[in-house]
């Protein structure tokens, strides 16, 4: 990237996040970037070496080879950062450390500093911290959460009281100082008005390329496979899906339970499989992004778990591409959590209590027999999405909200 392209950029990203990383946080990123940049504007990204969920640099950017170069139309530098092996909450936190003070000495002599808007991204909520440390006084500067950390580190039981209360001290500092925050949705809003944060906040949920994700036509008769696609992380809670696998045998269903992803918990969830003897249960791998729609259709009925923990710190973004190709989808949830507010709102997936292997097995095997109610709640979730979350609709207002903070 040359100084004199970096000089001229108008916004100037933060995100521990980006792509060619498929899942979490960093496709959001991508398309905000992108979006601003096909607005015309000069977008630079400051993020770390691609790595997530595979705690490991992805091959083709370790050698630093790829540090700078420019992503459709957007003008991206990489720094190495550690990245813990067993993504435990200390190597979690060394992480995102490291990239704060990697990043912050690459931008310390990087003309891009000079944005007049800043957007970062949390998680981490060090980045944003980053953000706020490196904008200019006149600069405008929006905080991305898609996680508010110290709920999540709290509710997992990730971390220390003592820690949890100065993980909640920092954000209420580095959220405070922005211009904007956005979130995901009303939960998290009012999570943070009771931590102390007077910033302005706005919703806005995540978004769904419902153009590239189109329905394809369900298999006629009884479901055959209850997929789960994403990342293996503890606030996914999956452990509940090989309960379900293990109530589904003990009932005689011949249903298949299908996991596909990558991360923290993949060692314990497989081995946990293999311990239990669960024939019905396939792990495998991630699809890639070019055959997501493909991956989508094969569940007739999708599995959304939450550790009910963390309901109000996050939302499971895999829902929208879900609804998008008109699958049904059972999650677990507390009343009055996100996932079943949207139950209600959408009509097109059914909630139940999280922890309870008795009750997810009858919800998932009345719809494993009801053909035509998984297609009624593929439809609703279709239309539901179609109006609320479409990518280029919800982006464009997105982009106008950020670039509107004075």
């Amino acid at each position: 990237m040359s100084a004199a392209g970096a000089a001229a950029a108008d916004v100037l990203v933060v995100s521990q996040y980006y792509r060619p990383e498929a899942i979490g946080s960093a496709p959001f990123c991508g398309d905000l970037a992108e979006a601003l940049a096909g607005a015309g504007m000069r977008v630079n990204v400051m993020t770390a070496r691609p790595h997530y969920p595979d705690n490991a640099v992805f091959p083709g950017y370790r050698d630093g080879a790829r540090d700078r170069e420019t992503v459709n139309g957007v003008e991206v530098s990489r720094v190495p950062t550690f990245i813990g092996a067993n993504g435990s909450a200390l190597h979690r936190l060394a992480g995102e450390g490291s990239f704060m003070m990697r990043g912050g000495a690459a931008l310390a002599r990087h003309p891009a500093r000079g944005a007049k808007l800043v957007v970062s991204l949390c998680p981490s909520v060090l980045a944003v911290a980053l953000g706020g440390l490196i904008r200019r006084k006149d600069a405008r500067h929006v905080a991305l959460v898609h996680d508010i950390q110290s709920g999540l580190a709290g509710g997992l039981g990730m971390t220390g009281r003592a820690a949890v209360r100065g993980l909640q001290a920092l954000e209420r500092s580095a959220f405070n100082r922005c211009d904007l925050i956005v979130v995901l949705s009303e939960e998290m809003r009012q999570t943070l008005r009771r931590a102390g944060v007077s910033a302005p906040i706005h919703v806005h949920p995540i978004w769904i390329d419902v153009d590239a994700i189109q329905p394809r036509p369900a298999a006629p008769g009884p479901a055959r496979v209850a997929l789960y696609s994403g990342n293996f992380g503890r606030k996914q809670g999956l452990m509940q899906l090989v309960d379900l696998a293990q109530e589904l045998l003990g009932r005689g269903s011949d249903l298949r339970v299908v996991l596909r992803g990558r991360g923290s918990q993949s060692g314990p969830i497989s081995r946990a499989v293999e311990e239990r003897g669960l024939g019905n249960v396939e792990i495998g791998d991630l699809l890639p992004a070019e055959r997501l729609a493909d991956g989508l259709a094969e569940g007739d009925i999708h599995l959304v778990p939450q550790d009910p923990s963390v309901a109000d710190y996050a939302v499971p973004s895999k829902i929208y591409g879900i609804m998008a190709a008109a699958r049904p989808f059972v999650a677990t949830a507390h009343k009055g959590s996100t996932l079943w507010r949207l139950q209600r709102e959408s009509g097109a997936f059914v909630c139940v209590p999280p922890n309870d292997a008795p009750a997810l097995a009858r919800a998932v095997l009345a719809l494993a027999g009801d053909a035509e109610r998984r297609r009624a709640l593929g439809r609703r979730g279709r239309a539901w999405v179609t109006a609320h979350c479409a990518k280029d609709k919800s982006l464009r207002a997105l982009a106008g909200a950020i670039t509107a903070v004075e």
